[in-house]
């Protein structure tokens, strides 16, 4: 299924055939990294076309099973790729919720994109997935990404202790929620298969 989003400034949607370039650039000539949850630009032997379409291949794949869906943050002006976000569908059926994930690309941090994109991010989660609870799991430490979600209207609900496995250890992890209300909508009654 063909899906794009609008912002004020932005293009949201999945990758397609012609945004190669947009790719390479995004992972190749980034900014050094910046802090530990940042990443350091990719060597452009690993962003080869191959690479890409491969990258392609496998998110459609998902997103056909309805496990996994990552859309690319494109800044409407230049075409650029400045970040993404992503679904993890955890549970379907009678409980529709997915972990929400969002990242800038360094070169575009303190724009404001984030917030639209991370806003735009829970609309399409509500809308265009069906989903009834989106969750954002922050690291502790990561006072930003914890600002962000406060911003757009999520909701602090705990922490989960040992939650992900990163930075070779088990992290906890402070869960942000939002449901459709939370932001204006109408929640939907789910359909089970």
């Amino acid at each position: 299924m063909k899906f794009e989003y609008k912002t004020r400034r932005l293009i949201i949607r999945p990758l397609n055939s012609n945004d190669y370039e947009q790719w390479f650039d995004a992972y190749v000539n980034g900014l050094p990294q910046k802090n530990k949850w940042d990443h350091s630009p990719l060597k452009s032997e690993k962003c080869k076309k191959t690479a890409f379409n491969r990258t392609k291949k496998k998110l459609k794949e998902l997103s056909d099973q309805d496990d996994y869906y990552r859309y690319y943050i494109f800044d409407k002006k230049t075409g650029a790729i400045i970040g993404k976000i992503d679904f993890d569908i955890y549970v379907r059926g009678t409980h529709q919720f997915a972990n929400f994930g969002y990242l800038i690309f360094n070169r575009y941090w303190r724009k404001g994109f984030g917030k639209e994109a991370s806003r735009a991010g829970l609309k399409i989660g509500f809308k265009h997935l069906k989903l009834n609870r989106l969750e954002a799991a922050i690291n502790l430490d990561n006072k930003v990404s914890i600002r962000l979600a406060k911003s757009i209207g999520m909701k602090k609900e705990g922490i989960k202790k040992r939650y992900w496995y990163e930075f070779g250890k088990w992290t906890d992890h402070i869960i942000y929620v939002a449901n459709p209300e939370d932001i204006g909508m109408k929640a939907k009654k789910p359909v089970i298969k």
